[in-house]
């Protein structure tokens, strides 16, 4: 099977060319996001110039961790455009972030009060540090 007046590249020549790992382009098909044009004589995957756009694309994509279920649909979708999705990746990313900050300050908010030599109790923990990750208790008086 090959794609007609396309030289088709093996996937050591795809990372070469887009600097994306085959591990991760392995990923890609183990999970049915990218399909190869061709496979060589030998059995291979053989990947097209599309193939690579289309990599390029997906790669591009989970580094913004956008979920498979959405790069696959991308990809259907012959007129895909960015825009419309983007606010949403957005507004999921910085929701992340937020998460993120929120355990990082319990963390901090934990190690001062394990620093004072004391042995507090999980259980007298617990309801801090959980308003700390919910976002309810912004900044603990402990790292005031």
């Amino acid at each position: 099977m090959s794609c007609t007046g396309t030289a088709l590249k093996t996937v050591g020549e795809v990372e070469k060319l887009t600097g994306i790992s085959r591990r991760k382009v392995k990923y890609f098909i183990e999970r049915g996001i990218l399909r190869p044009s061709g496979r060589s004589e030998s059995g291979y995957w053989l990947y097209s110039k599309e193939d690579m756009e289309n990599l390029r694309l997906v790669w591009l994509a989970k580094e913004l961790d956008y979920p498979d279920n959405a790069l696959k649909a991308m990809l259907a979708e012959p007129n895909y455009t960015w825009f419309s999705d983007l606010d949403l990746q957005i507004a999921i990313l910085s929701e992340k972030r937020q998460q993120s900050e929120n355990k990082l300050l319990a963390a901090r908010f934990l190690k001062n009060k394990l620093s004072k030599g004391s042995k507090p109790k999980v259980e007298d923990l617990f309801q801090e540090v959980l308003a700390i990750i919910n976002g309810d208790d912004p900044t603990p008086e402990e790292l005031s």
